[in-house]
Order: C-alpha cells, then sequence, then structure tokens
C-alpha cells in the first residue's frame, strides 16, 4: 500500500489535467534557502473558490486542477511576513511557475508582489497556442465553428478544402486529420468511427481553446497528431448574460460573376425569385445559482447555460444533366448504337449478335411497360440549355437551382459546486442538433421520390457529456477524476421509403418500401439510384483519473 500511495503521488506531478491549468513553485527566504512547511492559499477573484497547498521539505508546492482564469496567491509561514501575489492569470493548459522570497517579520506585516508573465514556458514540453474564446468570438469564423482555429496556429496544413465542421482536411505538423484529438472540458469529444466528426463546442460559451502542435502529453490518449482542448466558460458571483444577432439577407449579397440572374429575378415555379438568407443569433448567461428564500450558491455554486443557432437558406447555380425530350420517346439519332435484343443471334463461328434498331430509335411499342409508367411520371425537368453532346447524350444540359438549407441548434451547460473548500464537483453538457437536409438542384421536378441523391433528409445530433470531481486528499495529494459520454446519432430518412414505388411502376416481386434503384454504378439513369434508409449511433464511454 506504501508502493501504491507513493506511485500515485508520483504520477501526480508527472501528469497534467487535460483543459486545466497548475500553478506551481518554490518558496525561499531572502536569503536564497528553501522554506518548508508554507502555507499557499490559490483563489480565484471571480467566484472566492480557495485551494491550498503546502511546501515539502524542499520548498517546493503544486496546484493542479485550476480553471483558466485570474487568482490570487498568498504565501504564510511562521516567523515571516505574509507574501500575496495579487493577480495571477492561468490559461488552459498552463503550467505557470509562481516563486515567492519570504522576508522576516510577523504575519500581520504583508508584502505584495508584482506578477509578471514568464517569457518562456519553463514546466511543460509541448508546443502549444492558447486562444481566448473572446477573441474568437470577435473573428469572422463561418459558422462559428471552434475547429477553425486550426487556421489561425503555426504547424498546420490543408488538405484540400478544410471545413470546421469536422477535422477532415486539417493536418497538424504531417499528421493524418484522423489522429488529431478534440477535448471539451477535459474528456474526448469526437466520433471514434474514423475520428473527424467532433462535438461543436458553442463559441460564445468557449473560454479558451489551446492547440497542442507537437507530440501530446501522455494524458491526451488515442492522439497522435495534435490537440484541441476546448475550456468552457464557468459562472462567477456576479451574474452576466449576452445575446446577440448577426445576419444577412439576399439584398446583402451580391451576385455572383458567373451566375445568370439575380436572385431576386422570376424563376420557374418562384415568381417572387429565389430566397437567401442567413441568420446566426446567440446568447448566454452564467453567474450565481440562486434559489430566492431556498438557496444561495455565492462563493459555491455556478451555472453557465450557451445557445447558438444557424439559420441559412441559400441558392447555387449549378449545371446538371437530364435525358432529352428526343432521348424519353427513344430517339437516339447520333449517339451509341441502340441494338435490339429480340434480334439476338450466334453465328457459325460461335460469336454472337444483335442488329441495331433502324435508325437508332426504339419503336413506341418496344418500351418495356414500366419503362413508359416511369416516363409517364415525367421524373426529370426539361432541358434548359443544349448542353455539351457525347456519346451517351448531352451533359450539363440544365441550369438549375441548388437549394441549400442549414438549420443548427447548438446549446451547453455547464455546473460548477464547491462542496468544501478541499471537495469540487463540476458537470457539462453540450448537444448540436443539424437539420440534415440535403442540396436538391430542382432536376426531378419537384417529385422528391425520384430526387435519391439529394432529396434525401439526413439530421445528426451530436452530445458529449461530463462530470468530474476535484479532491485535495492532503497538501501534497490531489485526486482529479472525470468521466465523459460521447454520441453522435445520424440517420437517413428517404422520401421514397414505404411508397411502393416499384408497385406503381408495375415492377414484380419487389420490396415495396424502397425505390428500385434504376442503372448501375456506371450509370445511374440521371439521378434515379434509389436510395437506402439507415440510422447510425456512435458513442464512447471515457473516465480518466489523475
Amino acid at each position: 500500500m506504501r508502493l501504491l500511495a507513493a506511485l500515485c503521488a508520483a504520477s501526480l506531478i508527472a501528469l497534467g489535467q487535460i483543459g486545466t491549468s497548475t500553478i506551481t513553485g518554490r518558496v525561499t527566504d531572502t536569503s536564497g534557502a528553501v522554506v518548508p512547511n508554507v502555507n499557499v492559499s490559490i483563489v480565484s477573484k471571480s467566484t472566492n473558490v480557495s485551494s491550498t497547498a503546502v511546501t515539502n521539505q524542499e520548498g517546493i508546492y503544486r496546484m493542479p486542477s485550476l480553471a483558466p482564469g485570474e487568482y490570487r496567491v498568498s504565501f504564510e509561514a511562521s516567523g515571516f511576513k505574509k507574501s500575496l501575489v495579487d493577480t495571477v492569470e492561468l490559461r488552459s493548459g498552463d503550467t505557470l511557475a509562481v516563486d515567492a522570497a519570504l522576508q522576516v517579520g510577523q504575519l500581520t506585516e504583508s508584502v505584495q508582489v508584482e506578477a509578471t508573465a514568464p517569457l518562456l514556458e519553463t514546466e511543460t514540453s509541448s508546443t502549444r497556442t492558447v486562444m481566448s474564446g473572446n477573441v474568437l468570438y470577435e473573428l469572422p469564423l463561418y459558422q462559428r465553428y471552434i475547429n477553425s482555429t486550426l487556421s489561425l496556429v503555426p504547424g498546420l496544413s490543408m488538405g484540400g478544402y478544410a471545413y470546421g465542421g469536422d477535422l477532415g482536411a486539417y493536418h497538424l505538423a504531417g499528421q493524418r486529420s484522423g489522429a488529431i484529438g478534440i477535448f471539451e472540458d477535459g474528456v474526448t469529444g469526437q466520433d471514434p468511427q474514423g475520428g473527424t466528426n467532433t462535438i461543436r463546442p458553442i463559441q460564445n460559451s468557449v473560454a479558451e481553446v489551446n492547440v497542442i502542435s507537437t507530440l501530446p502529453p501522455a494524458e491526451y490518449g488515442h492522439t497522435g497528431g495534435g490537440v484541441i482542448s476546448v475550456v468552457k466558460k464557468s459562472g462567477t458571483n456576479q451574474l452576466h448574460g449576452m445575446g446577440s444577432f448577426f445576419g444577412r439577407t439576399r439584398n446583402m449579397a451580391h451576385r455572383r460573376y458567373f451566375d445568370q440572374k439575380r436572385t431576386s429575378d422570376a424563376y420557374p415555379g418562384q415568381p417572387n425569385g429565389l430566397g437567401a438568407f442567413y441568420m446566426q443569433p446567440d446568447a448566454n448567461i452564467g453567474g450565481p445559482v440562486v434559489i430566492p428564500k431556498l438557496y444561495n450558491g455565492k462563493d459555491k455554486t455556478f451555472f453557465f447555460f450557451g445557445f447558438q443557432r444557424l439559420h441559412e437558406k441559400k441558392y447555387a447555380q449549378v449545371f446538371t444533366s437530364v435525358p432529352t425530350l428526343a432521348m424519353r420517346q427513344g430517339n437516339f439519332v447520333g449517339l451509341n448504337p441502340i441494338y435490339d435484343p429480340a434480334t439476338t443471334r450466334q453465328n457459325p463461328d460461335g460469336t454472337w449478335a444483335r442488329d441495331p434498331f433502324p435508325g437508332n430509335i426504339i419503336p413506341s411499342n418496344r418500351i418495356d411497360p414500366v419503362a413508359a409508367r416511369l416516363l409517364g411520371l415525367v421524373p426529370w425537368v426539361e432541358p434548359t440549355d443544349p448542353g455539351t453532346p457525347t456519346n451517351t447524350g448531352p451533359t450539363n444540359n440544365v441550369l438549375a437551382n441548388e437549394f441549400a438549407r442549414n438549420f443548427f441548434n447548438d446549446y451547453n451547460v455547464r455546473i460548477d459546486h464547491q462542496l468544501k473548500q478541499s471537495f469540487r464537483l463540476n458537470g457539462s453538457f453540450t448537444q448540436n442538433q443539424l437539420s440534415g437536409y440535403q442540396r436538391p438542384v430542382r432536376v426531378s421536378a419537384d417529385r422528391s421520390p425520384f430526387d435519391t441523391q439529394t432529396g434525401n433528409y439526413t439530421p445528426v445530433t451530436t452530445t458529449n457529456s461530463s462530470v468530474g470531481y476535484t479532491w485535495m486528499v492532503s497538501p501534497t495529494l490531489v485526486n482529479d477524476s472525470r468521466a465523459g459520454y460521447f454520441r453522435r446519432a445520424s440517420s437517413t430518412q428517404v422520401p421514397s421509403f414505404g411508397l411502393d414505388i416499384a408497385g406503381q411502376l408495375g415492377i414484380p416481386n419487389a420490396d415495396p418500401a424502397l425505390m428500385p434503384a434504376f442503372g448501375n454504378n456506371q450509370n445511374n439513369s440521371y439521378g434515379l439510384a434509389g436510395a437506402t434508409p439507415s440510422r447510425t449511433v456512435n458513442e464512447t464511454l471515457s473516465w480518466r483519473n489523475d
């Protein structure tokens, strides 16, 4: 048991706490001799929550598991004046050295010391960049993704289009994107399948983001290619809140260079033009938990709640392909030969042959009844342009309007409670709701069952929860523990599901639940490829104990 206790104490010195900070240092007298048994008090200036430590025989103290913020550090020992460092600013993941030189005198006397920021961080070997949440909030980061912080740090490269909604195109120090780890309030926050889908912390609720671009320390498990560590804001003794609105309408956006029309011009089926709207309101509130006449959480219990929404509708003019009216009537003049299957025969030399239809036109009485019914439903719009001729038909012969709709709702809440001076509890919860609408290009004549490529609905709900405690067992032994639960639920909802499209077309012995897939992998018959509903839930349970 003594050996186990010694190993636990040694690991406390060796390991850091994910997303939290540490104050350490050495206490001496004015001659440079170390002073043991000095009582060190570390008090948060925003919450008055205090932590205590005692220097060992070498005059060293260490206090881990501190949240980012401003602290007041005092040193008291018998026979010496009290020494006070009024302001020590901790950032996420800091291990900051705050030394003291005590002067001989009475405890009733005190000496105030002005702390200065160290030029080099000598207590750790990691190379990292810490950015304040307030700075990120004021930057024009599209859709307010915290992952976009990677674009602002050294050591980053991008493979193609880097999108803040996931980590798929980011590379830190040359490592693969799936090796980047993201941690939120000390627990992992990414999908275990692939590793690039992550929780999306709310920007107005982030205290700091710490990006480690070299080989991460040991406490960041399952991570070999850099770390994004997010620490969310916690409440203080003062009630604070904010609300903002950011957005634009189509009148505030100019027409793109290659667009043939303005969004305010009339379009087929939309006489008032194409709506384009971008809105991103957000708000937060934090402070002490106070229930009138029942509970006053000042100096003890704090909460912080944040919300943001993305409400976006936009159109993009794109070219796509549909069969021509002649092709729908069986006329393939000028295209690859169409052979009549009824003329299939074996030649004397053992080879097989077929005759092409005369004039490369399929007679109307030879069109399969299923195909005739399908064409009767008019699954495509008519071409708007001649397109580019090919041997199989024109391509890019429709100028269509790609309709994008993004509706995101994000929430988070954090609770901090000091049960007593030596024991603190905390918990947090973040949820991201993505609407999952695809981007239909309106080539299916608004017949959504036939738009199986962009007409599906793929909502995603991602949550990340954590609970933990910090227990100061003694002035030289601290236990920090945290459990996390990450969950990402995604689904594909198909408009044609259950409509018995096969029965309507007269296809026997087909499942009525799904629309048949016309064509094959090389030719999906102009978008009629079929689709299958699905649901996927990925979960990560994590626990760490320092």
